[in-house]
């Protein structure tokens, strides 16, 4: 087989040269041109040089069928096919005939996003997409039928419909159909229709998936883009934070900020010090920055502009530094004079909305499609009450019409669903956190002070961007595995208790500049050098490590000392 395609395509030039003489190795094939990607680029464009009269043209058909026997399973060969396809329109059908070993597999791939096929392979294609005789139709051929099919949206929107008439379980239907509407949100009429294809085939199969998924990236068409969330100003630490509502990458001139209308440097880099999408973002002020009044002002791209201002005022006393305000609270206003400096922090924090902390993407604002759907999700649940798709919809929805309002029946759901779901029993231990946090979150108003949630069984720790501002944060007695880098956002962190969870290191901890007090008794922590990062809180004072595997080591009070030696450490 390989000698007879590189008899017929030896025309080629140097890169089936090159192609044959690495023997197929594809490290050696990387090699020699950078990526896969760059060699089949290559090889396109020398196929114009295979010339001959259309009438020649049946060895093309041989060299597709070899070729794709031999790279069914690589991508840039439907490049290279695309192509010659264009030449190969009066051998149709002995094409079909000789790549029928690809089935489903078959579809059209060009560089340019536009593949050269001949007059009548548009309703071949769509033929065979559309046929429902043997295995289902590849990703290929449905993004080859989406390419084809151009305008034509609301006949492809017609043919999805007569497909899950026959199959509501058909999910290549599915997602074609979401792939055709508009970008961005329904009109309510069209949003109607949808829901009612939708509500046909859930309660014709509520165990199936396929349409709950559908169901879902409908009400999430709109998601709200990012926006600022809080700010906070520290002369003490001489950083200005920010926090967004989801990850962002900050790029110049996107996040602008400025002193007194002076543009800041910079530059921002993300809290957590990896190069990647984040909440909070991090930004120097400059040194010697004048005396308060001082007021910053802060747009994310070109949006509304967020002011703090650090005015004159009172520095609190050594005593009062700690977030506990013990019995000698009445003395605070005696022991704290004038200072020349004014303060030393100032901050903005928006309102917290309900409705994005279980589900930020959803895009529907209406209450009452909310509600209706959720409606039909109890009724369907009476029926079938271990549909796991149902499960997670209303969870969702009842997140999105407001937590505190459907606490409870929120809590029920996902405790149905983790018994429903044992294989996704991760996933929905998360979703059942970040309810947990949201909860939290809205007892406490917009987050300032302290935020506790003790023995609320959590495996993660989401919703940091909305606590930006907590002062003491209590986790005691969950299942956290570590610490998040998320942490390094809260400036104003002063106290945090993790004690009796599953953190085996601080690995990865970025350094808290309010940090005075950290309790991690009950932890399985083994080594000093886990602990290494709080070397780099300035503040830090206590730490409790009663209980954990590191304290009864008979090394571990020298270690310690040598590692942090301004902390009074606790080991029994």
């Amino acid at each position: 087989m390989f000698g007879a395609s590189k008899a017929i395509l030896g025309r080629t030039g140097t890169y089936w040269e090159d192609f044959w003489v690495s023997g197929l190795y594809w490290d050696e094939l990387g090699g020699h041109f950078g990526s896969l990607g760059l060699y089949w680029e290559a090889l396109w464009a020398s196929t114009p040089i295979l010339g001959g009269p259309l009438g020649s043209l049946k060895p093309y058909c041989d060299v597709l069928g070899y070729t794709g026997r031999t790279f069914r399973s690589l991508k840039p060969y439907w490049s290279i096919m695309g192509g010659l396809l264009g030449l190969l329109h009066p051998y149709w059908d002995e094409f079909w005939a000789s790549t029928s070993v690809f089935g489903g597999r078959f579809a059209l791939y060009h560089p340019t996003g536009s593949p050269p096929a001949p007059p009548s392979s548009h309703q071949s294609i769509l033929v065979r997409t559309g046929s429902a005789e043997g295995a289902p139709p590849a990703v290929h051929a449905w993004e080859h039928r989406r390419a084809e099919a151009g305008e034509a949206a609301e006949a492809e929107l017609a043919f999805t419909a007569q497909l899950l008439a026959r199959d509501f379980s058909n999910f290549s239907a599915w997602h074609h159909r979401g792939r055709l509407l508009a970008d961005g949100p329904l009109p309510p009429e069209r949003l109607r229709q949808e829901l009612e294809l939708v509500q046909n085939a859930v309660f014709t199969d509520p165990q199936d998936q396929s349409a709950w998924v559908y169901l879902r990236c409908l009400l999430a068409r709109a998601t709200p883009p990012p926006r600022l969330l809080s700010l906070h100003a520290d002369l003490e630490d001489g950083t200005l934070a920010a926090a967004f509502s989801r990850p962002v990458l900050v790029s110049p001139g996107s996040l602008e900020a400025s002193l007194e209308d002076r543009p800041l440097p910079g530059p921002w880099r993300p809290a957590d010090g990896r190069p990647r999408p984040s909440c909070f973002w991090l930004c120097p002020l400059p040194p010697g920055l004048a005396t308060p009044p001082a007021r910053l002002r802060v747009a994310w791209q070109r949006g509304p502009a967020h002011f703090v201002t650090l005015r004159p005022g009172r520095r609190p006393h050594p005593l009062f530094k700690s977030s506990a305000p013990g019995v000698f609270a009445w003395l605070r206003p005696l022991l704290t004079p004038p200072h020349p400096t004014g303060e030393t922090e100032a901050w903005w924090q928006e309102p917290i909305e309900a409705r994005e902390l279980i589900w930020p993407e959803v895009g529907v604002s209406d209450p009452a499609v909310l509600s209706e759907l959720a409606q039909a999700c109890r009724e369907l649940l009476e029926l079938e009450p271990r549909s796991r798709g149902c499960l997670l919809t209303l969870s969702l929805l009842l997140g999105a019409l407001g937590p505190r309002e459907h606490g409870e029946e929120l809590r029920r759901c996902l405790r149905c669903l983790q018994e429903a779901d044992p294989l996704r029993r991760g996933f929905v231990a998360d979703l059942a956190s970040r309810a947990e946090v949201a909860l939290e979150l809205l007892r406490e108003g917009a987050g300032l002070g302290e935020l506790r949630l003790q023995d609320k069984a959590l495996t993660s720790l989401p919703l940091l961007e909305h606590a930006a501002l907590t002062t003491r944060l209590e986790l005691a007695g969950n299942e956290l595995g570590a610490l998040p880098p998320g942490l390094g956002g809260l400036r104003r962190l002063q106290v945090l208790d993790v004690s009796r969870n599953r953190v085996r290191s601080l690995r990865g901890l970025p350094p808290l500049p309010r940090l005075e007090e950290l309790r991690l008794d009950g932890n399985p922590i083994s080594h000093a050098s886990d602990l290494a990062p709080l070397a780099a809180c300035p503040r830090l004072a206590r730490l409790r490590l009663v209980g954990t595997p590191l304290a009864a080591a008979p090394e571990a009070a020298a270690q310690l000392d040598k590692l942090l030696p301004h902390v009074a450490v606790a080991l029994a």
